[in-house]
Formats: C-alpha cells, structure tokens, sequence
C-alpha cells in the first residue's frame, strides 16, 4: 500500500476496469507535426494517429522524468505504466509529439521535454494537446521551475497556464497533476509551498466543471531511490507507475458526468 498525499492507492482486481472513455470514437485525419523550438532534446517527427475505438489515449506531459532520464531502460514509469494497464486490460495509447524509449515498449509516444520548465511548457501546452487529443494528462512540471530559482507562486502561475490551456484544447480531458517527487533538500520549503498552491489549482479548475486532481508525492519514495539525486532510478519509477496507474483506474470507474441540459431560448 501506498499513501501520496489524499490518495490511498490500491492496486485494483484483475478485471477489466469499466472503461470511462470519451464518447464517440471518431476518426481524425493523419497530420505529421514538427515541434521547432529551443531544447535541450533533439525535436522528433510524431504522427498523430487516428482515434482507435476502446483506447485510452494517455499524454505523458513534462520534463526529464517524463522523458526517463534515471531509467531509460523503462522510459522512466512509461513502461512499467504500460505493463500494469495493460495487464488490467486497459487499451493504452501513448500520445504526444515526441517518441523515445526502450525497444520492450510498444508505444514510445510522449510529450516530454528535458530541462524544460513548467514556463517553458505553457505557451505549447495548448498546440500539443490540441493536436493528440487526450483522455487522460499526466502532468509532472515544475521541478525544473525551482531548481531554475523561480518561486512556488511563478511556478503555480505557469502550472495554471498549463491547465488553461489544456482544457481549452480538450475540455473533457482528465488531467492528475503530480506534485514534485524529486528530493530536493536545498528547496524543501519551497517544495512544500508549491504542493499546496498545486492541491489549490486542482480545487479551483475542478470548481468550473473541469476533470483534474492534485497528487502529494513528496513521501512517494525515499531520496536513496534516485539515480542521482534527482531522477527517480528504476524501482521509484516502477512506484510512480503504480501511482499513476492507481489514478487512471480509480476515474475510469468513475460514473461518467451526464450531459448539460439544453437549454430553451426565451419565449
């Protein structure tokens, strides 16, 4: 059992969860997307592929972790999430601009980008979003915001941009923003402080109707689980992955929100 913040994740039975997934698959046209921006990555040709009707289109979103720097053996939690999904018969489709990872991963499609801030990520978050049309975001920024100096309050502020222009993009996504797991002793209060601005970025989105929740992972493993004291090494990914997954399947088996009423035009 693991407890990461309000969450108490279980690992659900073998069965196949009931899938929560958007209405309508329907079948979009092909388009090859170029990502020309500064980076320390070299940018990738990603094709953004047609929905498959009963897929869970997933978006890893954020930075190096996402990327898999500490494991890239298994892309970070990427692969173990895709086992542990999979074995719990959902249909995973790994969506995002970039492709990377171990040839044991069948899906190497991500939107991570190393070194990058959460300030960084927010004037694109929209076009990439837009463009792979996600179920579910996983969003895992601004450790890099901190490490950068920036404040708890700048960084909630950029993470807000994200979340804006997620939904935006695709208003009946569902995102689970991650809090920092990274160690960071230099920075624990700022750490700390930006965790509670997170939890009330999530109340405040969920307020206007809008699918988000906020994840304390500042306890999700201990500082010796990194690769190098700030990357999460194998076993901590595989922690990460059972995080994440525990998530997706606990909204999947959420009922789905009925659809608004019309309303009558005044008489």
């Amino acid at each position: 059992m693991t407890r990461t913040g309000r969450h108490h994740l279980r690992r659900p039975p073998r069965r196949r969860p009931h899938r929560r997934l958007l209405a309508g698959a329907v079948v979009a046209c092909l388009a090859a997307v170029v990502w020309v921006v500064p980076s320390g990555d070299t940018p990738e040709v990603a094709t953004v592929p047609a929905r498959a009707p009963g897929m869970l289109r997933v978006m890893p979103l954020g930075a190096s972790s996402t990327v898999g720097v500490g494991s890239p053996a298994t892309a970070g939690y990427r692969l173990p999430l895709w086992q542990r999904l999979t074995a719990d018969g959902v249909r995973v489709d790994y969506v995002g601009s970039r492709s990377s990872g171990p040839a044991a991963l069948p899906d190497r499609d991500h939107e991570g980008r190393s070194g990058w801030s959460a300030a960084g990520m927010a004037p694109y978050t929209g076009l990439w979003v837009s463009d792979a049309q996600p179920d579910v975001v996983l969003l895992h920024a601004g450790t890099n915001d901190l490490l950068y100096g920036s404040s708890p309050q700048a960084t909630a502020h950029s993470l807000d941009r994200m979340l804006d222009a997620t939904f935006a993009a695709a208003p009946r996504a569902h995102v689970i923003m991650a809090g920092v797991w990274a160690p960071m002793p230099k920075k624990r209060a700022e750490r700390a402080k930006l965790g509670q601005l997170m939890a009330r970025l999530a109340i405040q989105h969920s307020a206007r109707g809008e699918s988000v929740e906020y994840v304390d992972v500042s306890h999700l493993f201990a500082a010796k689980g990194t690769a190098d004291g700030l990357h999460a090494g194998p076993a901590a990914y595989r922690k990460i992955a059972a995080m994440w997954a525990g998530h997706i399947e606990s909204w999947m088996r959420r009922p789905a929100p009925a659809p608004p009423r019309p309303v009558s035009p005044p008489a």
